[in-house]
């Protein structure tokens, strides 16, 4: 136990207290409140000459904490009252992850708590994660190009399928292909139309891919012969969809890994039933096995809500049939059909993956609405890495996956003195046109980049930037602005792209950014 002095302002003092009475904490807290209204507004010189005017000596406190964005050095208090004084949160609510710790001597007296904690929790995951590859041998996994891919997770892989691959460009291929290797994508999947072979484009976009980076693994998504063939000759490593109806009928090397799916023979269907659909599974993967095939992944086919359940328990029995079979699961069969964020339906169909036993998640961004899928699947993975580690929710992990929500809600009205309370109102209201000219604003998702055209008194001019902030400086810096409402306009507006870049969303200029989701009233 530490004897801790939390050192705030008036304004905080009400939250640390609140924080204090229902954080577990092995420390005995005191507080001391300065007669400064903000927090951030002290400085460290302030408070060692506050606390020694106070009368606060080393027998009293092991600790004195300090509010994060606290300017100055910590070291300076120590000095002059002889008290390890170290920098706490920056908001007083995640004080709580301060106080829970059992030793504060990994924080800081120049960085604010809040980086000590972000960093600390990332080295953990990081071990941890590493600690988890390095456990993988030939005995639990199965190598596919180097990539170890276990029988039993964690860890999960994620595959990204390049849709439509024979309808793009080399360039375009490649482009995606580093785009989702960039995001975390431990597998490259190309594919192709269903029905008509194409096996020439298979060969030369395998040849290609081959060339620009041979050392991560490539499947290809067909159950045409032809086009297996052609795959496998051209360097592929994994071929997706063997069954019942073609495992003999390609003529392949063995040493490639396939992922078997529950063809009904004689028929290009999946049966509906659960129970079927192992029994094909099981048949599929011990044909396979039969024909030589050593590096065998099963797939019981996800289907989308409305009988997503009944798959889930296909794969369920499944990997309880054959534990040491990898299961492959297509959780875009889900994530494209329904119209909710990606972010939390991957993240559900990752942590449902992990419950089950599946090795290998797969991933398309084919609509609008699921890209980003990538990125968000590879973390949910980590996080279901992490999570199994430490038998706990996959929650306080280091890594999340909260985008458009937070935790807990931080920062409070500030009690300042007023003269006058005004209700803005929502009416429309016009402003004088701004004599020097307009601007028009727009989103190139591809390039990443805001694009601000000014046409006016000085020209036309474009302006691209990341952010608001880089475009604001150059429209400032400029001139290009004479009226405060054109300037308020603008960054209301600059604001809305970027966030718009950011989350990867349609921006119209001038049109809201967000809708809320609202329920259809139905009489009863």
């Amino acid at each position: 136990m530490a004897r801790v002095l939390i050192v705030t302002g008036i304004l905080a003092e009400p939250i640390i207290r609140q924080v204090i009475s229902k954080v577990k904490t092995r420390h005995k807290i005191d507080v001391l409140v300065t007669p400064v209204s903000v927090a951030a507004f002290l400085t460290t010189r302030y408070i060692a000459d506050y606390l020694r005017k106070q009368g606060i000596r080393t027998p009293d406190y092991d600790y004195i904490l300090i509010p994060g964005l606290t300017t100055g050095s910590a070291k300076i208090i120590e000095e002059t009252v002889g008290i390890r004084a170290l920098k706490g949160t920056i908001n007083a609510y995640d004080l709580v992850d301060i106080l829970s710790m059992d030793s504060l001597d990994s924080l800081s007296p120049d960085v604010p708590a809040d980086e000590i904690l972000r960093d600390y929790r990332e080295k953990t995951a990081e071990r941890i994660l590493l600690e988890i590859e390095s456990g993988l041998n030939d005995e639990n996994s199965f190598s596919i190009n180097g990539l170890r891919v276990p029988l039993i997770p964690p860890p999960i892989r994620v595959a990204a399928e390049i849709t439509e691959a024979h309808e793009l460009s080399i360039d375009q291929v490649i482009k995606r292909a580093e785009y989702y290797i960039n995001y975390g994508a431990d597998i490259l999947v190309l594919g192709f139309e269903a029905l008509s072979p194409h096996p020439d484009r298979v060969s030369e976009l395998v040849r290609k891919i081959r060339e620009w980076r041979d050392d991560i693994p490539l499947a290809v998504d067909s159950e045409i012969p032809s086009e297996i063939e052609a795959a496998v000759n051209s360097g592929a490593d994994v071929i997706l969809n063997i069954n019942l109806n073609n495992v003999d009928k390609v003529n392949i090397s063995r040493d490639v890994a396939i992922v078997v799916i529950p063809e009904v023979p004689g028929a290009r269907m999946i049966p509906q039933d659960s129970k079927t659909r192992v029994e094909l599974l099981i048949r599929a993967v011990n044909k396979a096995k039969d024909r030589g095939f050593r590096r065998v992944m099963a797939d019981a086919i996800l289907d989308p809500f409305g009988s997503t359940f009944n798959s889930l328990m296909a794969y369920y029995e499944f990997k309880r049939a054959m534990p040491n079979v990898p299961m492959f699961m297509g959780i875009g069969n889900v994530t494209e059909l329904v119209d909710a964020d990606s972010v939390g339906v991957n993240a559900s169909m990752v942590m449902l993956a992990q419950e089950i036993g599946v090795s290998v998640v797969f991933v398309v961004e084919k609509s609008q609405k699921a890209q980003g899928s990538v990125l968000e699947t590879k973390v949910a993975a980590q996080m279901a890495a992490l999570a199994s580690y430490k038998k706990a929710p996959p929650k306080d992990l280091g890594i999340s996956l909260l985008v458009l929500k937070d935790k807990r809600r931080v920062g409070s009205r500030v009690d300042e003195k007023y003269d006058d309370v005004i209700y803005a109102s929502g009416e429309e209201r016009n402003f004088r046109l701004d004599p020097l000219g307009f601007f028009r604003i727009w989103v190139d998702h591809e390039n990443k980049y805001i694009e601000t055209l000014y046409i006016g008194k000085k020209g036309r001019i474009l302006i691209r930037g990341r952010t608001a902030k880089e475009i604001r400086y150059e429209i400032a810096s400029r001139d290009l602005v004479s009226e405060v409402s054109h300037a308020l306009y603008l960054g209301e507006e600059l604001a809305k792209a970027e966030m718009a870049l950011l989350l990867n969303k349609n921006y119209i200029q001038e049109m809201p950014l967000f809708k809320l989701p609202r329920y259809i009233g139905v009489k009863r």
